[in-house]
């Protein structure tokens, strides 16, 4: 009698343990559960945010085109607000001119006007300190042909010996961090030069109105960024309404300096936006193309680095 009821006595505590672990089971999974649907309304709700100021930045581009035929950094889309409180939240975002940048895809023209782009890059590498051969490099990384640039270009039969292999992407380039796949460049190297160029689907000119003063270098020979920066500051209080407004500056005299690569306006832009709703955390960075009659479209939309 005593042994059953020892038995009767272990199957009841194993009884309440079973259940104790499978209701502890569905409380810690109905709280997975919830946790899951809280973020994805979080992300959800952050979302629409994002699409709201980039929608919002269309507009303040286009009116800013109708209004006027420059861009300087002292124009409304220039501004970078303070952080927007919003419901659970809050919401930031800035617009930069991607033609203040060294465009990177116009190292691909072919002829004159592909030694000057290559010209003008080795002026910005020597500026940021570093190699100007990596020119060479980036242009055949571009370039449809196998021929590679003496001395420092570099193709297929490079990249082929190398492990893991891969080839040269004999295309514009779509972003930045494919200079981190060229050879001869570091992350060193590329964090050295990713605020100053971009990667646009046209060949673009440099608005000299927000230009940085390390791409004002690339001008012409022998500036340097104390020059420069010269002429950023002076450009604040009086932008510049035409290239040859700068180039009148004795600083150019006597020098020949080809005008096509230099403007005073932009067609691309890019916007950085950041959402916080509740714990969750989300980025968009958005490119736009904006047309001589002020219609904005957007290129490209990436919620990492471009």
């Amino acid at each position: 009698m005593n042994s059953n009821r020892g038995v009767a006595l272990v199957t009841v505590l194993l009884i309440v343990a079973l259940a104790s672990t499978i209701i502890v089971a569905m409380a810690s999974r109905q709280q997975l559960d919830i946790r899951r649907t809280e973020n994805n309304l979080y992300q959800s709700q952050a979302t629409m945010y994002l699409m709201g100021i980039e929608d919002w930045v269309k507009q303040i581009l286009s009116e800013d085109r109708r209004n006027n035929d420059t861009d300087n950094l002292g124009e409304t889309w220039a501004t970078r607000v303070p952080t927007l409180p919003v419901e659970g939240g809050s919401l930031e975002g800035y617009i930069e001119d991607l033609q203040g940048r060294f465009n990177l895809n116009n190292l691909q023209q072919s002829g004159d006007a592909g030694k000057l782009a290559n010209k003008r890059f080795r002026r910005l590498l020597k500026t940021l300190g570093l190699n100007e051969g990596l020119a060479d490099s980036v242009q055949d990384w571009m370039d449809t042909n196998q021929e590679p640039l003496f001395p420092d270009g570099a193709e297929d039969n490079y990249y082929l010996s190398l492990s893991p292999a891969y080839r040269s992407s004999g295309q514009l380039m779509r972003s930045p961090s494919e200079l981190l796949l060229v050879r001869g460049i570091t992350h060193e190297d590329y964090e050295k030069l990713l605020p100053h160029v971009c990667t646009l689907p046209l060949v673009t000119p440099i608005n000299i109105n927000t230009a940085t003063a390390e791409v004002l270098t690339t001008i012409a020979d022998d500036l340097s960024v104390f020059e420069t920066q010269n002429i950023v500051e002076q450009r604040t209080d009086t932008p510049f309404d035409s290239v040859e407004e700068l180039l009148s500056d004795k600083l150019f005299a006597g020098t020949e300096i080809p005008k096509d690569q230099m403007s005073v306006s932009s067609s691309f832009f890019v916007l950085h936006s950041k959402a916080q709703i509740g714990h969750i955390h989300s980025q968009m960075n958005v490119v736009y193309e904006r047309d001589s009659d002020g219609r904005v479209y957007t290129i490209m939309r990436s919620q990492g680095d471009l």
